[in-house]
């Protein structure tokens, strides 16, 4: 196994059930004991934890907290912390939910429902492996045919002709990134960008990210890290 079964680093897991909350929290102590996991039970309190807490890697989010209704939470964290990747943690995990979820900008989706070894496996997949993984509503119980060690690099798609630039975009736009803040990121037009996303979306055979998601998380491919390239808090106006 790699270095990334072992990841460092923090995260905010937003539940506004105590019991689910700790669990889950001892359940990614366990298995992946350097990670920092920081608790919240709102989205007040999410919100609060992202303005002040230093800035975290993953946010888990569940979908259904006392102070938000929907995707209205995952929405408002895409809007004002757009370089904070978003993965839902929710038993509400029917395949409109899913899909809605990823075209809100969500990163990957955990279902709350699965038992314990598989949300174990999920979780593993996300935080340790940097997967996207989705619920066998959308998956289709389909496996992640990913190699032994953690999964395939998106470095691998230049032989679907992609460029090195094209690629970097890909890894922006399957964490939820606007074109605006990939272009910001870039310092290159948002035209440029735009014409970067088409490309890498045909190549693949996506017609819009959601999909592309639900395809790259049957393959098995790794999503790279974007704290090296985001602003520092507070500079994202």
């Amino acid at each position: 196994m790699t270095s990334a079964a072992h990841p460092h680093g923090s995260i905010l897991l937003a539940d506004d059930h105590g019991l689910v909350r700790h669990g889950l929290q001892l359940l990614i102590a366990e298995a992946m004991p350097q990670l920092r996991v920081h608790l919240a039970g709102s989205l007040a309190e999410t919100v609060q934890l992202l303005a002040t807490a230093g800035r975290f890697d993953l946010v888990l989010l569940d979908l259904t907290l006392s102070d938000v209704h929907g995707m209205a939470g995952l929405r408002r964290l895409r809007e004002e912390y757009p370089y904070v990747p978003v993965v839902i943690l929710s038993a509400q995990d029917d395949r409109d939910t899913v899909l809605a979820a990823l075209d809100a900008g969500a990163m990957g989706f955990i279902s709350k429902a699965a038992a314990p070894s598989e949300l174990r496996e999920a979780l593993t997949r996300v935080l340790a492996e940097h997967r996207i993984h989705l619920p066998q509503s959308v998956s289709g119980g389909m496996a992640a045919t990913a190699p032994e060690g953690g999964g395939r690099e998106l470095s691998e798609l230049a032989a679907l002709g992609l460029t090195e630039r094209q690629i970097e975009v890909l890894g922006y736009v399957v964490q939820g990134l606007r074109n605006k803040e990939i272009a910001r990121l870039l310092d290159r037009s948002e035209v440029v960008v735009k014409k970067h996303v088409t490309a890498t979306l045909q190549a693949l055979g996506a017609p819009n990210r959601t999909k592309l998601l639900v395809l790259l998380s049957q393959r098995g491919y790794r999503v790279p890290s974007l704290r090296a390239a985001a602003p520092a808090a507070g500079d994202d106006d």
